[in-house]
Protein backbone atom coordinates (compact mmCIF):
# COMPACT_ATOMS: atom_id res chain seq x y z
CA UNK A 1 0.00 0.00 0.00
CA UNK A 2 1.47 3.56 -0.60
CA UNK A 3 2.34 6.27 1.74
CA UNK A 4 -0.31 8.49 2.78
CA UNK A 5 1.74 12.21 2.55
CA UNK A 6 0.09 14.66 4.38
CA UNK A 7 0.89 18.47 5.33
CA UNK A 8 -0.14 20.77 7.93
CA UNK A 9 0.84 24.50 9.21
CA UNK A 10 0.84 25.78 13.12
CA UNK A 11 1.18 28.77 14.05
CA UNK A 12 3.39 29.37 17.72
CA UNK A 13 2.03 32.48 19.84
CA UNK A 14 4.23 34.32 21.91
CA UNK A 15 2.85 34.83 25.14
CA UNK A 16 3.46 37.49 27.21
CA UNK A 17 2.58 38.70 31.48
CA UNK A 18 1.04 41.58 31.99
CA UNK A 19 1.30 40.58 35.70
CA UNK A 20 3.35 38.04 37.24
CA UNK A 21 4.20 37.29 40.67
CA UNK A 22 5.70 34.64 42.12
CA UNK A 23 3.89 33.82 45.34
CA UNK A 24 6.37 31.50 47.49
CA UNK A 25 9.13 28.05 46.74
CA UNK A 26 7.55 24.95 47.49
CA UNK A 27 9.52 22.29 49.00
CA UNK A 28 10.04 20.45 45.37
CA UNK A 29 12.22 23.65 44.43
CA UNK A 30 9.18 24.81 42.23
CA UNK A 31 7.68 28.01 42.76
CA UNK A 32 3.61 28.93 43.06
CA UNK A 33 2.95 32.11 41.20
CA UNK A 34 -0.12 34.10 39.90
CA UNK A 35 0.03 35.34 36.41
CA UNK A 36 -2.34 37.12 33.59
CA UNK A 37 -1.32 35.37 30.37
CA UNK A 38 -1.87 36.99 27.02
CA UNK A 39 -1.54 35.65 23.33
CA UNK A 40 0.52 38.04 20.68
CA UNK A 41 0.23 37.84 16.84
CA UNK A 42 3.59 37.50 17.21
CA UNK A 43 4.18 34.04 16.17
CA UNK A 44 6.64 31.20 14.90
CA UNK A 45 5.83 28.56 12.10
CA UNK A 46 5.85 25.06 11.73
CA UNK A 47 5.12 23.22 8.60
CA UNK A 48 5.41 19.89 9.14
CA UNK A 49 5.20 16.85 6.89
CA UNK A 50 3.37 13.06 7.59
CA UNK A 51 4.20 10.03 5.79
CA UNK A 52 2.10 7.38 6.94
CA UNK A 53 3.81 4.30 6.78
CA UNK A 54 2.46 0.39 7.61
CA UNK A 55 5.90 -0.70 8.14
CA UNK A 56 6.99 -1.11 11.43
CA UNK A 57 9.45 2.10 11.04
CA UNK A 58 9.32 5.51 12.87
CA UNK A 59 11.48 8.70 11.70
CA UNK A 60 11.28 12.19 12.91
CA UNK A 61 13.59 15.21 11.30
CA UNK A 62 13.10 18.94 12.75
CA UNK A 63 14.85 21.76 10.60
CA UNK A 64 15.14 25.18 11.63
CA UNK A 65 15.82 28.79 9.60
CA UNK A 66 17.93 29.88 13.23
CA UNK A 67 21.16 27.75 13.01
CA UNK A 68 22.01 28.62 16.85
CA UNK A 69 18.75 26.97 17.57
CA UNK A 70 19.95 22.85 18.12
CA UNK A 71 17.33 20.54 16.33
CA UNK A 72 18.21 17.79 18.62
CA UNK A 73 16.57 15.79 21.66
CA UNK A 74 17.32 19.32 23.61
CA UNK A 75 14.96 20.94 21.77
CA UNK A 76 11.37 21.01 23.41
CA UNK A 77 9.91 20.53 19.89
CA UNK A 78 11.81 17.25 19.65
CA UNK A 79 11.25 16.55 23.15
CA UNK A 80 7.66 17.20 22.28
CA UNK A 81 6.64 14.84 20.04
CA UNK A 82 8.27 11.72 21.17
CA UNK A 83 6.33 12.82 24.48
CA UNK A 84 3.08 12.50 22.34
CA UNK A 85 4.80 9.24 20.24
CA UNK A 86 5.71 7.53 23.85
CA UNK A 87 2.20 8.60 25.49
CA UNK A 88 0.44 6.71 22.36
CA UNK A 89 2.43 3.55 22.48
CA UNK A 90 1.39 3.42 25.87
CA UNK A 91 -2.13 3.80 25.09
CA UNK A 92 -1.23 0.93 22.68
CA UNK A 93 -1.59 3.32 19.44
CA UNK A 94 1.26 2.31 17.18
CA UNK A 95 2.39 5.40 15.46
CA UNK A 96 4.61 4.00 11.93
CA UNK A 97 5.50 6.60 9.60
CA UNK A 98 7.72 9.61 8.43
CA UNK A 99 7.52 13.10 10.55
CA UNK A 100 8.90 16.34 9.22
CA UNK A 101 9.03 19.74 10.82
CA UNK A 102 10.02 23.12 9.18
CA UNK A 103 10.54 25.85 12.29
CA UNK A 104 10.61 29.07 10.70
CA UNK A 105 11.69 31.56 13.90
CA UNK A 106 10.29 34.78 15.07
CA UNK A 107 9.94 35.10 18.15
CA UNK A 108 13.29 36.11 20.49
CA UNK A 109 14.72 32.81 22.10
CA UNK A 110 15.21 33.06 25.97
CA UNK A 111 13.14 36.33 26.18
CA UNK A 112 10.47 35.15 28.52
CA UNK A 113 8.44 35.19 25.50
CA UNK A 114 7.67 31.55 25.81
CA UNK A 115 9.06 30.82 22.30
CA UNK A 116 10.21 27.48 22.80
CA UNK A 117 6.85 26.40 25.13
CA UNK A 118 5.05 27.83 22.15
CA UNK A 119 6.66 25.94 19.55
CA UNK A 120 6.45 22.58 21.29
CA UNK A 121 2.60 23.16 21.70
CA UNK A 122 2.40 23.65 18.12
CA UNK A 123 3.82 20.40 17.63
CA UNK A 124 2.07 19.00 19.51
CA UNK A 125 -1.30 20.60 18.70
CA UNK A 126 -0.06 19.73 14.83
CA UNK A 127 1.15 15.85 15.09
CA UNK A 128 -2.40 14.88 17.05
CA UNK A 129 -3.48 16.91 13.95
CA UNK A 130 -1.72 14.94 11.13
CA UNK A 131 -3.08 11.55 13.36
CA UNK A 132 -6.95 12.64 12.84
CA UNK A 133 -6.90 13.45 16.68
CA UNK A 134 -6.29 10.76 18.47
CA UNK A 135 -5.79 12.59 21.89
CA UNK A 136 -8.01 15.21 23.78
CA UNK A 137 -6.53 18.69 24.77
CA UNK A 138 -6.49 17.65 28.31
CA UNK A 139 -4.16 14.90 27.34
CA UNK A 140 -2.03 17.39 25.18
CA UNK A 141 -1.83 19.43 28.25
CA UNK A 142 -0.63 16.84 30.52
CA UNK A 143 2.23 15.75 28.00
CA UNK A 144 3.02 19.68 27.77
CA UNK A 145 2.81 19.96 31.35
CA UNK A 146 5.22 17.66 31.57
CA UNK A 147 7.49 19.19 29.67
CA UNK A 148 6.93 22.88 30.78
CA UNK A 149 4.46 25.00 32.98
CA UNK A 150 3.92 27.35 29.49
CA UNK A 151 2.98 24.33 27.39
CA UNK A 152 -0.57 24.20 28.02
CA UNK A 153 -1.80 27.92 28.21
CA UNK A 154 0.42 27.44 24.87
CA UNK A 155 -1.83 24.76 23.70
CA UNK A 156 -5.14 26.77 24.46
CA UNK A 157 -3.64 29.75 23.30
CA UNK A 158 -6.00 29.87 19.60
CA UNK A 159 -8.82 29.51 21.56
CA UNK A 160 -7.88 30.94 24.75
CA UNK A 161 -6.07 34.21 24.01
CA UNK A 162 -5.86 35.43 27.38
CA UNK A 163 -5.74 32.96 30.91
CA UNK A 164 -4.91 33.38 34.56
CA UNK A 165 -2.15 30.88 35.75
CA UNK A 166 -1.46 29.83 39.00
CA UNK A 167 0.22 26.88 40.87
CA UNK A 168 3.51 26.81 39.30
CA UNK A 169 1.58 28.14 35.35
CA UNK A 170 -0.73 24.94 35.04
CA UNK A 171 -3.65 25.89 36.70
CA UNK A 172 -5.36 27.82 34.14
CA UNK A 173 -8.61 29.51 34.39
CA UNK A 174 -10.15 32.18 31.86
CA UNK A 175 -9.24 35.74 32.07
CA UNK A 176 -10.07 39.18 30.36
CA UNK A 177 -7.62 40.00 27.64
CA UNK A 178 -5.98 43.28 26.51
CA UNK A 179 -8.08 45.48 24.70
CA UNK A 180 -8.10 45.45 20.77
CA UNK A 181 -7.14 49.04 21.02
CA UNK A 182 -3.74 47.95 22.44
CA UNK A 183 -0.60 48.13 20.57
CA UNK A 184 2.34 45.91 21.35
CA UNK A 185 5.65 46.63 20.39
CA UNK A 186 8.35 43.63 21.56
CA UNK A 187 11.95 44.17 21.79
CA UNK A 188 14.62 42.69 23.14
CA UNK A 189 18.52 43.45 23.06
CA UNK A 190 21.40 41.66 24.50
CA UNK A 191 21.99 39.15 26.31
CA UNK A 192 18.81 36.62 27.22
CA UNK A 193 18.29 35.33 30.55
CA UNK A 194 18.12 31.81 32.13
CA UNK A 195 15.02 31.64 33.78
CA UNK A 196 16.04 29.08 36.47
CA UNK A 197 18.68 31.73 37.17
CA UNK A 198 15.93 34.47 37.56
CA UNK A 199 14.15 32.37 40.03
CA UNK A 200 17.38 31.94 42.35
CA UNK A 201 17.79 35.00 42.18
CA UNK A 202 14.20 35.87 43.83
CA UNK A 203 14.57 33.11 46.56
CA UNK A 204 17.99 34.80 47.45
CA UNK A 205 17.11 38.10 47.19
CA UNK A 206 14.03 37.33 49.58
CA UNK A 207 11.64 38.78 46.86
CA UNK A 208 8.81 36.20 46.35
CA UNK A 209 5.78 38.09 47.62
CA UNK A 210 2.92 36.53 49.60
CA UNK A 211 -0.24 35.01 48.50
CA UNK A 212 -2.74 37.39 49.93
CA UNK A 213 -1.34 40.74 48.27
CA UNK A 214 -0.01 39.08 45.02
CA UNK A 215 -4.18 38.02 44.97
CA UNK A 216 -5.95 40.83 45.22
CA UNK A 217 -3.06 43.03 43.41
CA UNK A 218 -3.93 40.74 40.92
CA UNK A 219 -7.87 41.20 41.13
CA UNK A 220 -7.19 44.72 40.59
CA UNK A 221 -5.24 44.02 37.60
CA UNK A 222 -8.76 41.76 36.79
CA UNK A 223 -10.60 44.90 36.88
CA UNK A 224 -8.54 47.40 34.98
CA UNK A 225 -8.86 44.55 32.26
CA UNK A 226 -12.45 44.36 32.38
CA UNK A 227 -12.60 48.47 32.08
CA UNK A 228 -10.51 48.44 28.93
CA UNK A 229 -8.15 51.29 29.89
CA UNK A 230 -4.91 50.90 29.04
CA UNK A 231 -3.95 53.78 31.90
CA UNK A 232 -5.69 51.60 34.75
CA UNK A 233 -4.21 48.52 33.07
CA UNK A 234 -0.51 50.01 33.89
CA UNK A 235 -0.94 51.38 37.28
CA UNK A 236 -1.85 47.71 38.12
CA UNK A 237 0.60 46.03 35.84
CA UNK A 238 3.37 43.99 37.92
CA UNK A 239 6.25 41.71 37.14
CA UNK A 240 7.99 40.68 39.91
CA UNK A 241 11.38 39.81 38.04
CA UNK A 242 12.05 43.32 37.17
CA UNK A 243 13.48 43.52 40.32
CA UNK A 244 16.04 40.93 39.92
CA UNK A 245 16.77 40.81 35.73
CA UNK A 246 16.85 44.70 35.40
CA UNK A 247 19.74 45.92 37.82
CA UNK A 248 21.70 43.29 35.36
CA UNK A 249 20.37 43.85 32.36
CA UNK A 250 20.47 47.62 31.57
CA UNK A 251 19.24 47.27 28.52
CA UNK A 252 16.18 46.35 28.96
CA UNK A 253 15.70 49.34 31.06
CA UNK A 254 16.78 51.42 28.19
CA UNK A 255 14.01 49.81 26.27
CA UNK A 256 11.69 50.83 28.35
CA UNK A 257 12.55 54.83 28.44
CA UNK A 258 12.90 54.95 24.82
CA UNK A 259 9.38 52.94 24.64
CA UNK A 260 7.27 55.56 27.19
CA UNK A 261 8.99 58.41 25.08
CA UNK A 262 7.82 57.02 21.82
CA UNK A 263 4.07 57.36 23.55
CA UNK A 264 4.05 53.90 25.29
CA UNK A 265 0.78 53.89 27.81
CA UNK A 266 3.61 51.76 30.09
CA UNK A 267 5.94 49.55 29.24
CA UNK A 268 6.23 46.14 31.43
CA UNK A 269 9.51 43.41 30.89
CA UNK A 270 7.83 39.80 30.10
CA UNK A 271 8.46 36.61 31.82
CA UNK A 272 11.62 36.64 33.31
CA UNK A 273 12.95 38.58 30.78
CA UNK A 274 15.01 40.40 29.60
CA UNK A 275 12.14 41.49 26.50
CA UNK A 276 10.36 44.58 26.84
CA UNK A 277 6.92 45.07 25.93
CA UNK A 278 5.23 48.40 25.12
CA UNK A 279 1.48 48.83 25.53
CA UNK A 280 0.49 51.44 23.11
CA UNK A 281 -3.16 53.11 22.31
CA UNK A 282 -1.79 54.37 19.02
CA UNK A 283 -1.15 52.16 16.07
CA UNK A 284 0.71 54.75 14.74
CA UNK A 285 3.04 55.49 17.66
CA UNK A 286 3.68 51.72 18.28
CA UNK A 287 4.86 51.37 14.79
CA UNK A 288 7.12 54.42 14.40
CA UNK A 289 8.38 53.07 18.10
CA UNK A 290 9.36 49.56 16.34
CA UNK A 291 11.07 51.15 13.31
CA UNK A 292 13.06 53.15 15.42
CA UNK A 293 14.23 50.43 17.70
CA UNK A 294 15.29 48.68 14.81
CA UNK A 295 16.94 50.77 12.67
CA UNK A 296 19.40 50.80 16.03
CA UNK A 297 19.71 47.07 15.67
CA UNK A 298 17.34 46.43 18.32
CA UNK A 299 15.21 42.77 17.81
CA UNK A 300 11.75 44.91 17.64
CA UNK A 301 8.58 43.61 16.04
CA UNK A 302 5.20 45.45 16.02
CA UNK A 303 2.27 43.10 17.41
CA UNK A 304 -1.35 43.04 18.75
CA UNK A 305 -3.04 40.88 21.25
CA UNK A 306 -4.34 37.80 19.49
CA UNK A 307 -7.84 38.04 19.35
CA UNK A 308 -11.18 36.67 17.10
CA UNK A 309 -10.80 39.73 15.08
CA UNK A 310 -7.34 39.52 13.65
Amino acid sequence: MASLVRNHTEYAYAKINTFLAVTSRRADGYHELVSHMQALTLCDVLNMSWQSDHAPNWSFTLHCDDASLPCDNTNLVFRAVMAMRAYLNAKNIQVHGCLEIHLQKRIPMAAGLAGGSADAAAALRGFNALLDHPLTMDELCSIGASLGADIPFCLMSETHHSMTARGVGEVLSEAVSLPDHCFIVVACDGEGVSTPWAFRRLDELGKCATNAPAEQAYADLSSAMASGNLSRIAACSYNCFEGVVLPERPAARALMDTMKEGGAVFARMSGSGPSVIGYFDDEDKAAACATELSARGVRAYLAKPLSEKI
